[in-house]
């Protein structure tokens, strides 16, 4: 027999808890919501209701992923950003908190009347875009991304929130296919260094795609193909800001000003670590 929903949430929530870093009742909750369609904070009147065999059935799957360390956010389908939800698939990174430094240094070179048009590179779910358009309403923007699965789930995710009209997503291979002059070109690239990867905590390693996070041996190869592209194509007086690991400024500061861009600031994440170096040209 299938167990009520009360009982359901707290067998979950004791063998989540047993991965290291998660919140059981809190992912307990969001996976039966999830699957069964019920509001857990309608336990009152769900509570001791069953749960339909079905469903069980599809939890105690979700179950046993999560328990190999699967992320939730992979289970669901999809992850918060910023202040809204995008859908994810595997072509496309779990966001990251840290990423919403490089909308915030973005925001602050973009007026709130600005009308310029943003080229996201390497666009991936779209996050940074969909998060910049929807704080400048005027903005219109550009999602590249050489990953065709990618571009698919970034142009769904404009369609649900409204902002296809101003937003366009397509396959290219870094700023190939893009012309210029551009106002402004932001990224989240690969930063990885390759012998880093076996470091990195399992969720990462083993479910977001290995195309977006690696980048060579020394986390740079990224940059070395992007900043050429970006001083030739982006017009004077625009910026290019790049998301980068924590101890990457200084490399990153010195590929961009080799290309003919001039370094304008670095911008430090909520943990006060190096996380967006900006330019201008």
């Amino acid at each position: 027999m299938s167990p009520t929903f009360n009982a359901l949430v707290r067998d979950l929530a004791t063998r989540i808890d047993a991965r290291p870093d998660a919140n059981g009742l809190r992912e307990a909750r969001l996976l039966v919501e999830h699957v069964t369609g019920h509001s857990t904070a309608a336990q009152i009147v769900v509570g001791d209701h069953t749960v339909p065999q079905s469903d069980h059935e599809v939890l105690m799957g979700l179950l046993a992923r999560r328990e190999t360390g699967e992320p939730l956010a992979r289970l669901l389908g999809h992850a918060a950003f910023w202040d809204f939800e995008v859908g994810l698939n595997d072509a496309t990174l779990v966001p990251r908190d840290d990423t919403g430094t490089l909308v915030e240094a973005a925001l602050a070179l973009l007026p709130a009347d600005s009308a310029a048009n943003v080229v996201d590179v390497g666009t991936g779910s779209g996050i940074v875009l969909l998060a910049l358009a929807r704080e400048r309403p005027h903005i219109t923007g550009t999602g590249i991304d050489v990953a065709s699965d990618a571009v698919t789930q970034a142009q769904a995710n404009a369609i649900g929130l409204g902002l296809d009209d101003r937003l366009t997503f397509f396959q290219s291979n870094w700023l190939d296919a893009v012309d210029g002059p551009l106002d402004m070109v932001v990224s989240n690239p690969p930063y990885i260094r390759s012998g880093d990867m076996a470091s990195l905590s399992m969720e990462v390693r083993e479910h977001d795609p290995a195309l977006a996070l690696v980048a060579g041996e020394d986390g740079l190869d990224a940059y070395r193909a992007l900043l050429p592209q970006i001083a030739t194509k982006l017009k004077s007086g625009g910026h290019a800001l790049l998301e980068i690991g924590h101890n990457q400024a200084e490399d990153v500061s010195g590929l961009g000003e080799a290309a003919g861009l001039s370094h304008l600031s670095t911008a430090q994440d909520l943990s006060g670590r190096d996380r967006v170096v900006a330019f201008q040209r």
